[in-house]
């Protein structure tokens, strides 16, 4: 069982990440709490919602007072996350967890290992890029509704990850800059995650004590983060955020299918 200062530390970690790269608490939250924590599934889905909600709302509000938040360019894809979530939550019953793990983490280092490249060459790197001129018609209403979909697709199959998914979309297919997709996926993963959320005290499939006490500690580290992040040139922060894609797979490789095996 996690203390009180351990729940502490976690949220601190969740909020340097969020903070950071945009990515879901979902990452850490999850593995930790099912490893090392007496709780029920859908109670731990529903407490690491909350803790997304509350550090989204700091994150989001810190890089929005900078104008790192594009809602106008989000909205649409916004639309299409939530519909695409709808769908993935049904096809995820007959996927195996392994293969969703391991898909999620090869995903995780290759789009991690091409932004440290990135960060290193000064420039965007061409294998997470598109071409200008398809990039611009990713731009257009419908097309961003489709790139949505696609991503609430992946979201609801693989559980984790919206503001992941959301940020690789508006890096590397929008080109938006580093510090607006960072922005923008957390402000778009505060909504997505409120719906979540709901659901889940509807059913009362959540730990308010442990969301609160890891939630505010996040919103904590977010709001440092980002300040952080916010003086931090983009060619190290690419570097920044790739490392810690990198360090996430191999915490999600340890707790969900190394520990599993030798315990």
């Amino acid at each position: 069982m996690i203390s009180t200062f351990g729940f502490i530390i976690l949220g601190l970690i969740t909020g340097v990440v969020t903070g950071v790269t945009g990515a879901s608490g979902v990452l850490i939250i999850v593995p930790i709490l099912t490893s090392f924590v007496d709780l029920p599934l859908k109670t731990v889905l529903g407490t690491s919602l909350l803790v997304d909600v509350i550090v989204s709302i700091s994150v989001s509000y810190a890089y929005a007072r900078r104008g790192y938040v594009d809602i106008k360019s989000s909205a649409w894809i916004l639309v299409g996350a939530l519909l695409g979530a709808q769908a993935g939550s049904f096809v995820v019953a007959g996927v195996p967890k392994i293969f969703i793990t391991v898909v999620l983490m090869v995903c995780m280092i290759f789009f991690g290992v091409n932004m440290w490249r990135s960060g290193v060459s000064r420039r965007p790197y061409t294998i997470i890029t598109l071409p200008e001129h398809l990039a611009e018609r990713l731009r257009r209403p419908l097309a961003m509704v489709l790139v949505g979909v696609l991503i609430g697709l992946a979201t609801g199959v693989f559980g984790a990850g919206g503001g992941l998914a959301i940020f690789i979309a508006l890096f590397s297919l929008l080109r938006l800059p580093v510090k607006t997709a960072v922005g923008t996926s957390t402000f778009l993963m505060l909504l997505t995650a409120l719906s979540g959320v709901a659901g889940y005290i509807r059913y009362e499939s959540l730990n308010w004590e442990i969301g609160l006490i890891i939630g505010i500690a996040a919103a904590v580290g977010g709001a440092a983060s980002s300040w952080v992040a916010d003086r931090v040139p983009d060619e190290l922060l690419s570097r920044i955020i790739g490392a810690f894609f990198v360090f996430l797979a191999l915490i999600m490789l340890a707790l969900k299918v190394i520990m599993p095996l030798v315990f």
